[in-house]
């Protein structure tokens, strides 16, 4: 019986780990605890969870390039449903292209954007000027532009990576210390 309880508690410690290894630690956004209470039944993912998720290279704008996996991050949300984003290297791509597309996003759901809705699918998406996030279908053409932040209190920002809002159900996708925060539509569900 003493062996059934150590391998029970190996167990939970690992499970426990694993469930917590994926909230976001950040400075300045909430303390991993406030964050699993805010967003109890969604899970950030980092780069090491999506490494078998994540294709290794992508389809858009008639080209194929290949994807930085480590430069990745998502949502699990309520109900297993997921939305991805890995930054891409575009050096085949024109350079009008390379301005502007400089990740692949995936989503399962509907996600929202500011006041712009993203049925479920794949999307290139870039960060460009005058604090803009673009958001193009799979052909290249523009869905929709929204306004983008600057988080100059990020003290250790990374070429890409999603971690958790302020908000309930909200998040950010950060591109080194610049964003744009996006939520699960309300109906969205899997």
């Amino acid at each position: 019986m003493q062996m059934h309880r150590s391998n029970l508690l190996a167990l939970l410690l690992l499970a426990s780990s694993v469930t917590f290894g994926s909230l976001p630690v950040s400075a300045q956004g909430p303390s991993p605890a406030a964050t699993a209470n805010a967003n109890a039944a969604d899970t950030v993912l980092h780069a090491a969870a999506l490494e078998t998720l994540i294709p290794s290279s992508v389809f858009f704008n008639g080209q194929s390039a290949t994807v930085q996996k480590r430069n990745s991050g998502g949502v699990r949300f309520a109900g297993g449903a997921m939305m991805f984003v890995t930054k891409v290297d575009t050096g085949g791509y024109s350079t009008s292209i390379q301005e502007r597309y400089q990740a692949y996003l995936v989503t399962e759901v509907a996600i929202t954007f500011g006041k712009n809705s993203l049925p479920p699918g794949a999307y290139g998406v870039g960060f460009i000027n005058n604090n803009k996030f673009v958001v193009m279908d799979i052909g290249g053409h523009d869905l929709f532009v929204t306004e983008s932040q600057r988080d100059d209190a990020m003290s250790r920002p990374t070429p890409l990576q999603v971690l958790a809002d302020r908000a309930p159900k909200s998040y950010r996708l950060y591109s080194g210390k610049t964003f744009v925060t996006f939520s699960p539509a309300s109906n969205s569900g899997k």
